[in-house]
């Protein structure tokens, strides 16, 4: 591969070419050269004048990398965790990478990852603490490894159907690892600006991969800023791209272009995909960090280079930590709302609390040891998001429950309207199976992997003959309102929805319709419909976390702890359940599978209950968490046209009546204490 100035005009003139008339007039020595036809003594102009050119806020947008001494380390050896799997990466007769790797297992998320190349800022962090040459040398060698081997696909290429915004077909339906728009964006936003600007100094860095990242830096910005997302948290990974590259290299004749696009793009954005209440529309906490980062990043790029940004624009940058912070377990971890991992957000909330004076936020992540008492809470609704978050405290060890009773979302979706989590005592019990995997991306067929974590049977649900929900509303047109959709109170909480667009494969009216009613300090009552025009076979789902062991005791499902902390399921209605607890099923369909984290999975306890119903039936559920062992309760259903009378005793503790009306009014709903 070209190392030098007169390697790459040698081997590879057409790169210089295409810099060379992307570029303004850089200086007049440059330009000089220009004209008299010296074009490598152009090309050395170019590389002194970034050598000695003053932009060290660059060099700030470099992020941190966790663990990047070990990831730097496995880089030298050819070898990357990439979708959490750590894989060799193969290299070609000449020493480079094979780029369409996709891993062993053939997963195009790992060729994805492989081509976005934010691996590499490992090396130059790791650099900085060693000082070792080989890491900028294996920096500059997969760098040029990847540009040579890349130029933009030819007109004709598959990829431009993908891009054609009239047209359906996927990447994944091409083939296509290595010139997504997502990696795109990547790739000049975390993998070649800041270092480049970082490593001018070093000889490891060598003159021909100089010329080749800012011959790449102005193809691939031209590329983004005619074909991205919209509506998409890809587009701000797309977008933070441009604007770093506009606002990085005003050499480039395009760059103020691509900076005032870049800024209209994304303060329409962050409009178009978060919702008032902070909540980005895809619904998925992974994702809603995702976009916040880059609209963040874009934001502070803008401002180190010394351009405005609106208050506007801050303020829904503060809104979306908002809801971060918010919705956190009592342990600090995210809810595993459509694509999703159980990551740990206080670190991340910490550090926004700090930046955007909150020190509500700062009580939240560390269960009020440090901060100010949040001035709302512990329980909260997102009206646009659709989610009830229900807690009696800020500690650790406080109950939590996540009710999903909002849209389907614009992205990342599963099918999981009315599934409900439930943590307490500093444990998971109740839980959301995750998302494991990407291939078969599509898919919610409940038979392969991919289709069973995002499918209904994968989360707190009801199969209607052996079915799960079909697609639901992919965006909320106007919010849950107080008092119509939900309420909260000193005593307890109260909030219901309705899934009625139909099941799979399913023909005739079948709705369902989920209450959760949530005595404070104490449990959970869920009273479910099902609205229907016939005979129906129902199951409905209760998932565990894999920590617990599960029994079934008569009609009681209960987890068998010595010591605490327990919990247990308790029917209520005239049905006939057959319980069963199935674990590790891989046939005929997935079930009883949990994924903290990509590409992981583990067998959990799911208890099925499943029951003949002639027709339309209303059924409850007390749902009981125990700090030691479980509490000896009963639990009665009297329903009738106008309402449900649910009676709970717990023994030497409370008894109970809880009235909900058959419209599911708020307003309506009441508490007696009969004890």
């Amino acid at each position: 591969m070209p190392e030098t100035v007169e390697d790459l005009w040698t081997k590879n003139p057409e790169r210089i070419r295409s810099l060379i008339e992307a570029l303004d007039t850089v200086s007049t020595p440059f330009q000089k050269a220009l004209i008299q036809g010296d074009t490598m003594g152009a090309c050395r102009i170019l590389l002194d004048h970034f050598r000695t050119l003053s932009r060290d806020w660059v060099i700030t947008t470099i992020d941190p990398v966790p663990d990047f001494r070990i990831a730097a380390r496995r880089l030298m050896e050819d070898s990357i965790v990439l979708s959490s799997h750590l894989v060799k990466i193969p290299t070609t007769s000449e020493g480079g990478w094979k780029w369409n790797f996709n891993g062993d297992i053939r997963d195009d998320e790992i060729g994805y990852k492989l081509n976005g190349l934010v691996f590499l800022t490992s090396l130059y962090l790791a650099h900085q603490e060693t000082k070792e040459p080989a890491l900028i040398g294996k920096y500059d060698i997969v760098s040029r490894d990847w540009i040579l081997h890349h130029p933009l696909p030819p007109p004709g290429d598959s990829i431009y159907i993908v891009l054609d915004t009239n047209q359906t077909l996927d990447y994944r339906d091409i083939g296509e690892v290595e010139w997504r728009t997502l990696e795109t964006g990547n790739r000049l936003g975390v993998s070649w600006i800041g270092p480049f600007y970082a490593l001018q100094s070093d000889p490891a860095f060598k003159d021909a991969t100089r010329l080749l990242i800012l011959s790449a830096i102005a193809e691939e910005a031209a590329y983004l800023r005619r074909y991205h997302q919209s509506k998409h948290n890809w587009t701000t990974m797309e977008m933070n791209g441009l604007a770093l590259a506009s606002l990085a290299f005003p050499e480039f004749k395009k760059s103020q272009e691509w900076r005032d696009y870049a800024l209209e793009v994304m303060n329409k954005e962050i409009n178009r995909q978060v919702y008032p209440d902070g909540v980005q529309t895809e619904v998925s906490t992974k994702t809603q960090w995702v976009a916040l980062n880059r609209f963040e990043s874009v934001a502070e790029h803008f401002q180190k280079a010394g351009q405005p940004v609106s208050k506007e624009y801050l303020q829904r940058l503060e809104d979306m930590y908002n809801y971060l912070a918010f919705c956190m377990r009592p342990d600090g971890h995210q809810p595993l709302n459509n694509d999703s991992d159980r990551e740990d957000l206080r670190e991340r909330v910490l550090a926004a609390a700090k930046k955007y004076s909150r020190p509500d936020w700062t009580w939240i992540a560390t269960n009020g040891r440090e901060g100010i008492l949040p001035d709302k809470g512990p329980s909260l609704v997102f009206p646009w998001g659709g989610m009830h978050i229900m807690r009696n405290g800020w500690q650790r060890e406080a109950q939590w429950a996540f009710f999903d009773i909002g849209p389907f979302g614009s992205g990342h979706q599963h099918r999981d309207k009315l599934h409900i989590s439930i943590s307490a005592f500093g444990k998971d019990f109740l839980v959301d199976g995750g998302r494991y995997t990407h291939q078969d991306y599509f898919s919610f067929d409940p038979t392969v992997w991919r289709g069973y974590f995002r499918s209904s049977f994968s989360h707190n649900l009801i199969l209607i003959d052996g079915h799960g929900q079909n697609d639901g509303a992919y965006m909320a047109v106007k919010p849950l309102v107080e008092g119509n959709d939900y309420v909260i109170n000193d005593q307890f909480e109260y909030s219901w929805g309705t899934f009625d667009l139909g099941f799979e494969k399913t023909d005739g009216k079948a709705d369902h319709t989920r209450s959760v009613f949530y005595l404070k300090n104490q449990y959970w009552v869920v009273l479910d419909k099902i609205i229907t025009d016939r005979p129906r076979t129902i199951d409905v789902l209760w998932h565990f976390h894999p920590d617990h062991e599960v029994i079934v005791n008569d009609y009681a499902v209960i987890t068998n702890h010595e010591d605490g902390p327990n919990f247990s399921i308790l029917p209520a209605g005239n049905i006939d359940w057959q319980v069963s607890l199935v674990s590790g099923q891989e046939s005929p369909t997935k079930q009883g599978w949990y994924s903290a984290n990509y590409g992981e999975k583990i067998a959990n306890t799911t208890a099925i209950y499943q029951a003949k119903i002639p027709g339309s039936t209303t059924f409850a559920w007390l749902l009981l968490p125990s700090e030691k062992n479980i509490a000896d309760a009963t639990i009665g259903l009297n329903h009738t046209a106008n309402s449900s009378s649910i009676e709970v005793q717990i023994t030497d503790l409370s008894q109970n009546r809880i009235e909900i009306p058959d419209n599911n009014d708020p307003q309506g709903v009441k508490l007696v204490k009969l004890r």
